[in-house]
Formats: structure tokens, sequence, C-alpha cells
């Protein structure tokens, strides 16, 4: 028996899932555009691999951690031609924009691992254990990620959540 047994199914699980997962890709990536356009890739991934997955599983993890990957990707390629234009045109570097916002800027400031930790933590209110489920890490891992974060936070901007979460966020 598939996860998704009709194209109904399916629709459902993305209308629940998007605007979540376009966030998780936003903290990561700190764009909008290339945070809506990975989760859509993510969840067409997910679509044609639905076949493959295990009713025991969680979709909503797996998607998770093809949307992570499709980060890493992202990043790396971004890297790659920024390393090529200051190889061929170094007079010519710009410099990045500077953050909209103060959490923005904080956000850039964290590994991937750290931002996708973050947004799951203080944005979507999951414990240790259900993050590191998400992101096939030990639990362990996510808490010591969570007092690194924490500590940047408080070095960076002289203060820090404790364990306050984003009441906003659905």
């Amino acid at each position: 028996m598939s996860v998704f047994p009709d194209p109904d199914s399916f629709r459902t699980f993305v209308e629940k899932n998007f605007s979540a997962l376009a966030s998780f890709a936003r903290s990561v990536l700190g764009n909008d555009l290339d945070a809506e356009d990975i989760a859509q890739d993510a969840l067409v991934l997910l679509y044609r691999r639905r076949a493959g997955l295990r009713p025991e599983g969680s979709p909503r993890a797996y998607l998770y951690r093809i949307t992570l990957r499709l980060c890493l990707a992202r990043r790396r390629r971004e890297a790659r031609r920024e390393a090529i234009s200051t190889l061929f045109a170094p007079l010519l570097r710009q410099e990045v924009p500077p953050a909209s916002e103060p959490v923005d800027s904080w956000f850039r400031s964290l590994t991937v691992r750290q931002a996708a930790i973050a947004h799951l933590y203080f944005a979507e209110d999951f414990d240790a254990g259900e993050i590191a489920e998400r992101l096939r890490i030990a639990p362990s891992t996510v808490r010591v990620q969570l007092k690194r974060i924490r500590s940047r936070l408080r070095r960076l901007h002289g203060a820090g959540p404790a364990s306050e979460r984003c009441s906003d966020v659905p």
C-alpha cells in the first residue's frame, strides 16, 4: 500500500506542508525565491519517489531531508559561481546586500546545519528528537548545535532566546 494512494492525498499533503517547507528552506538559504523553488523541487522529488516510500515511515521527515540536501546543493553551486566570478573578475566583485531584518543576518551567520536546526526548533517548535529524525542526525548533535546557536546569538547580538519559540509561525 502506498503512502499516497491517490492524487488527492498528495495534494492535501502539499497544501498542509508547503508553507512550512518553504519557510525551512528560507531559513537555510536566506532567500525567498530560492526557498520556494527548493520547496517545489523537493515536493516533485517526493512525488516521483512516492511508490518507494515505506508506509511506516514519515513522508514529512523524508521531505525535510530532501529539502536540506537540495539547499546544500544550491549553496555549493552558488559558492562555485562566486569562486569563478572572483577568479575572472576580481574588480567587479559585488558585496552581499545587507539583510533586511536582523533575523536574516543572524541566519546567514549560521552554518547550513545550524540554520536548519534553528528553524525547526524556534519556528516549528520541534524538540531535539524530532529534529534529529527529520535531519537524520543524533539527538545529542542537535542539542550541542542548539547550545552553539544560542551562544552565537548572545555573542553577536548581546541576547538570545533561552527557549522561546516563534509564536506567529503556523
